[in-house]
């Protein structure tokens, strides 16, 4: 019996051994699924990341693109000021013109009307 007792004790912790191993190996496979769940999650954060960058580099790029359109258009408004200055400068210029022909002519109108009205004076005065 004494024996027996010494091996009941062995035969009684075997089984104990046995659920501790399967306990183990449970909390082993927990462990490692915990592990797979956060290496995905930290892949899907590193992938949202990459993806906000990306989205940050084209709208900088879009950002850029519209300074560089607004450039281009400010430079074509000031040419199209500069062609509007120069275009009204020359219709001034024309206009100036025109009117000094028009002073000329009033000025030879008159001269005309004068020379008009002497030469009807001197007939007047050689009629008898």
């Amino acid at each position: 019996m004494v024996g027996e007792e010494a091996a009941d004790p062995r035969s009684e912790l075997d089984p104990c051994a046995a659920q501790l191993s399967e306990r183990e190996d449970a909390l082993a496979q927990r462990e490692a699924e915990q592990i797979r769940r956060d290496a995905a999650a930290d892949q899907r954060e590193r992938i949202a990341d990459e993806r906000d960058r990306i989205a940050d580099e084209r709208d900088r790029i879009a950002d850029e693109r519209e300074l560089a359109a607004d450039d281009r258009e400010q430079r074509a408004d000031e040419r199209e000021g500069t062609t509007a200055q120069r275009e009204l400068q020359r219709l001034q210029r024309i206009e100036q013109r025109e009117s000094r022909v028009a002073d000329a002519g009033r000025r030879d109108e008159a001269e005309v009307r004068r020379r008009v009205a002497e030469t009807q004076r001197r007939i007047d005065e050689a009629r008898p």
